[in-house]
């Protein structure tokens, strides 16, 4: 056998173990949990003088996640995440208020893993809509569907997956009329167990 039939043997063989790696198909149920690394809300333009004060005091991210995966590195992913951020807000008197900003997200992502064994990198894109539970409606006036980008890397170790992520949200633009809005751009480090 010669030296070309001997590489073109190993390159059928390495492209036939991607392409048979790459037609993983099933359903996976798990979570997710991180931080944003934004703030989601911010002064509005109203009262944005020097001695007013919004300091957040709490945030965090967690919720189930459920995925179909397709063949050929395509997968749907569903999630429910719970985001709790508090802040107090202190004008120019002094005075001191607390605010809830707790709310379920709801992101739907067309998901691709690129077919590299192990460590696979992926990048997301969808949509996603927010309710708040508690967000104060005469203070700030809540929005509810955003643009999402993403890319991470994923470890399969049997049927675990482990993941780590860094999501964009591009929420609706909020009315600049209230003392405190809603940020619109936001980032979040996300770390998933998918089975």
């Amino acid at each position: 056998m010669t030296a070309v039939s001997k590489a073109a043997c190993l390159l059928l063989g390495f492209a036939g173990s991607i392409f048979a790696q790459h037609l993983d198909f099933g359903f996976g149920v798990g979570v997710k949990g991180g931080v944003p690394f934004t703030d989601i809300l911010e002064l509005g333009d109203i009262i944005a003088t020097p001695t007013t004060a919004l300091n957040r005091s709490s945030d965090y991210l967690i919720g189930p996640v459920v995925e179909l995966r397709v063949p050929f590195g395509f997968a749907l992913e569903v999630d429910g995440i719970y985001r709790s951020a508090e802040y107090q807000a202190t004008d120019s008197t002094g005075t001191t208020t607390t605010l809830d900003a707790h709310s379920w997200e709801i992101p739907y992502l067309a998901k691709f893993r690129f077919p590299i064994p192990l460590l696979k990198p992926f990048v997301s894109a969808g949509g996603a809509y927010r309710s708040f539970t508690d967000l104060p409606k005469d203070i700030v006036t809540p929005t509810h569907n955003a643009f999402v980008l993403g890319g991470g890397l994923e470890l399969r170790i049997s049927r675990l997956r482990l993941s780590g992520e860094l999501r964009w949200l591009r929420w609706n633009s909020p009315p600049n009329t209230n003392v405190v809005r809603l940020d619109q751009n936001q980032g979040e480090v996300l770390f998933g167990l998918v089975f």
